[in-house]
């Protein structure tokens, strides 16, 4: 199985750049989430903010390989944090970093008490598409909310942040009663006033904090991507591209036939697990993978297959230019 594993918090404050600018394709919107403005009722008033989950996908990673190395990506299962796009009710981008792959953090989320503190920022520090500037100031701010007695004394852990509509929202989910606002009185952010506000729409809450099949897929194949660029691979390079499957042979079988209109062939089958590797001719800049991400795995759900996951080899760009194996699908 190929395991790539998310470079966790380190990437958070590369994600300002992202946040501020004109939005760009932090990732694809695949749902909207309309129930967003329901989420909390008020329970306090303060000041504070939270260091704005700051995680640009692809712009850090654990992987290092060599050149002419094989890279891989399939979804980690251990602790980590992703990112990932919704739409607001206005139409709007929010920006989702949520944790995964921690159970105790799961469990509280759909069983435990929640919490989120809201941290407006003034009209003035909101960029057109309603993402607030200036959340670096928000950084100390996130360090004593994740520090705090009272939240350690609650059994609280942060399991979300979402960034839009003009606001930086940190979620918490805690085993016993919390109350931030003393905390958020004694804390002042200049541009911003917060909020601790009870979540009272828990299932809007969930699905809101919990990234898709594709969204998860698509934040590793930013990872790997973000690896090969750091190891001066040429993105728009076409190489051999190997995809991994898992699942019983007429499932594969149906896999394989479908997905060969989008230009896969066999490359072999594999045993104990029962599976097959296909392969495919292509680039890999992220644009690619938003188009054809989407559709590896909805055939994959739709066959019963398990994807693991795809592996390539890093075209420095020195090589590629001199070989001529540039392409832009």
């Amino acid at each position: 199985m190929r395991e790539y594993q998310l470079g966790g918090l380190e990437k958070f404050r590369l994600f300002q750049t992202a946040i501020n600018a004109p939005h760009a394709d932090i990732g694809s919107r695949f749902a909207t989430d309309n129930e967003q403005d329901s989420l909390t009722r008020d329970i306090g008033q303060s000041s504070v903010i939270k260091r704005l989950v700051s995680l640009l996908v692809g712009l850090s990673s654990t992987l290092q390989p060599a050149s002419g190395q094989a890279v891989n990506v399939a979804p980690a299962k251990s602790e980590r944090w992703i990112i990932y796009e919704r739409v607001a009710s206005d139409g709007k981008p929010l920006v989702v970093v949520a944790r995964v792959g921690n159970a105790s953090a799961q469990a509280l989320l759909r069983n435990g008490l929640a919490t989120v503190v809201i941290c407006r920022a003034d009209p003035t520090n909101v960029n057109g598409q309603g993402m607030p500037e200036g959340t670096d100031r928000l950084y100390p701010l996130e360090d004593k909310l994740d520090e705090a007695p009272a939240l350690v004394a609650a059994g609280a852990i942060r399991v979300a942040s979402v960034t839009g509509q003009g606001q930086r929202r940190m979620y918490f989910s805690h085993r016993d009663p919390l109350d931030l606002a003393q905390l958020l009185r004694k804390t002042q952010v200049r541009g911003f006033s917060c909020d601790a506000l009870e979540v009272n729409d828990r299932n809007a809450m969930v699905r809101l904090l919990t990234p898709n099949p594709l969204e998860i897929q698509l934040n590793g194949d930013q990872d790997v991507i973000a690896s090969l660029q750091k190891n001066d691979d040429d993105g728009l390079a076409r190489r051999k591209t190997d995809f991994w499957f898992y699942g019983e042979r007429r499932s594969l079988d149906k896999l394989c036939f479908d997905l060969k209109a989008q230009g896969f062939l066999i490359d072999h089958w594999l045993d104990s697990p029962t599976g097959v590797v296909l392969w495919r001719n292509m680039s890999v800049k992220f644009a690619v993978f938003q188009k054809l991400t989407p559709i590896i795995v909805d055939l994959a759900e739709k066959t019963g297959v398990d994807y693991d996951g795809w592996e390539t080899m890093v075209v420095a760009r020195s090589s590629a230019k001199a070989g001529g194996a540039l392409g832009d699908r």
